[in-house]
């Protein structure tokens, strides 16, 4: 209808002027650097008319070449992202089913068809590192780095976990203590450290790093206790025989880790072994008369004061009200051996034996063998304990113990 609007109206202002130009032609004279030029103004109207048109055309027909090379560019740009995104799909499955090589080539393969090359790089650095391939791993992210500089700290991070979860301690420490000082208070960066101190048994840092696990809530509160109390333990027990420093160690701790029956444990042993028995004793026994706690009391068997009878007529005195406590009854082992009462040793650990087998009560069970001249069952508990340790069933029957 459009093209028909504009023919009728064409045909009209063609009768209109045609009737005017058959009564008057009219001419025009165009004179430029003394050049004149005469024409009709019918010829004149024609030739400004085809100009137009020309024109006209001319502009359209460049105006049809530029979308058809923007819907060119599309189309190519969107066959190049399938490509981009197949690549990714494809060694996203190659990784599911562990061809670690084949998801490296399709993630290498598509970089030069994303707008965001650098997806892939460490894509394929993570192929390669499930390959055992830390060179080509370490180049993928220094060129995913090169492709995205502000994002330069993400890929380094990367590496240290990576470093980490290889035991590679030596080259992550210094690059978790940059990313610490350059990006300090990252939550990843702060599991990152606790990490590699856990696993490098650094324990005096995981002391330093709990505030901030707690902060950001990296560690749930039982978690983050839990972690305090092994660290605790830990540098207790790792702590040098030398009384001063163990004590400031111990007075360092929060109350609340002291009052802690494992951190307590740690703290009487590294005591013993500086040779402060006396000292241990004592305050493993007002800890007990203030809270009773099983593992505690049986590390009170392995204290060493003398006479060992002191400290036998205190557990008996316990044992009124909490006989059947097996850490008690271990202590009272430990104590009668100690004490060279074999009768009462050997009920102590007959009694555990039928409560709480272990490795430890088997060795227990062979030391009032060998004491007592019976060094085949000695032997045979000493295997029973190894079988019991390794999860295997002892080959020898164990022989009833003699009588006393």
């Amino acid at each position: 209808m459009k093209v028909i609007g504009i023919a009728l109206i064409a045909l009209v202002a063609a009768v209109v002027a045609g009737h005017y130009v058959a009564e008057d032609a009219g001419s025009i004279v165009i004179s430029y650097g003394g050049t004149v030029v005469r024409t009709t103004f019918a010829f004149f109207v024609v030739v400004l008319l085809v100009t137009f048109l020309a024109l006209h055309g001319l502009i359209n027909l460049v105006g049809y070449l530029g979308r058809a090379r923007n819907r060119w560019r599309h189309w190519t740009d969107g066959r190049r992202l399938r490509r981009a995104h197949d690549s990714l799909a494809n060694g996203m499955v190659a990784m599911a089913a562990g061809d670690f090589r084949r998801a490296e080539s399709l993630f290498r393969g598509g970089v030069v068809d994303d707008a965001c090359p650098e997806a892939h790089y460490l894509a394929a650095a993570t192929a390669a590192h499930a390959a055992n391939a830390p060179g080509r791993r370490d180049n993928y992210l220094m060129l995913a780095a090169g492709a995205k500089p502000e994002a330069r700290h993400v890929f380094q991070l990367k590496r240290a976990q990576w470093l980490v979860e290889n035991a590679q301690y030596s080259e992550a420490r210094p690059l978790i203590e940059k990313l610490a000082t350059v990006h300090a208070g990252n939550p990843q960066i702060t599991r990152l450290r606790m990490v590699l101190a856990r696993d490098s048994h650094d324990h005096e840092g995981l002391m330093i790093l709990l505030p901030d696990l707690r902060r950001d809530h990296i560690l749930s509160h039982d978690e983050a206790n839990h972690l305090e109390r092994l660290a605790a333990a830990a540098l207790l027990d790792t702590e040098a025989a030398d009384g001063a420093a163990l004590r400031k160690r111990w007075l360092s701790l929060a109350k609340h880790l002291r009052a802690e029956p494992d951190v307590l444990s740690a703290y009487a042993r590294a005591l013993c072994r500086s040779g402060a028995h006396d000292e241990a004793e004592g305050l493993v026994r007002k800890r007990l008369e203030r809270h009773w706690d099983s593992q505690l009391v049986a590390v009170y068997g392995e204290i060493h004061c003398e006479p060992p009878t002191r400290q036998m007529r205190k557990l008996d005195a316990w044992a009124i009200t909490r006989g059947d406590d097996p850490g008690l009854r271990l202590a009272r082992a430990r104590l009668a051996i100690r004490a060279g009462l074999w009768g009462q040793a050997r009920a102590s650990v007959e009694q555990l034996m039928t409560q709480a087998p272990s490795p430890l009560v088997l060795e227990l069970r062979a030391e009032v063998a060998e004491a007592t001249g019976d060094d085949a069952a000695a032997a045979a508990h000493r295997r029973a304990g190894l079988a019991l340790a390794i999860g295997s069933s002892p080959r020898v029957a164990l022989p009833p113990p003699p009588e006393i």
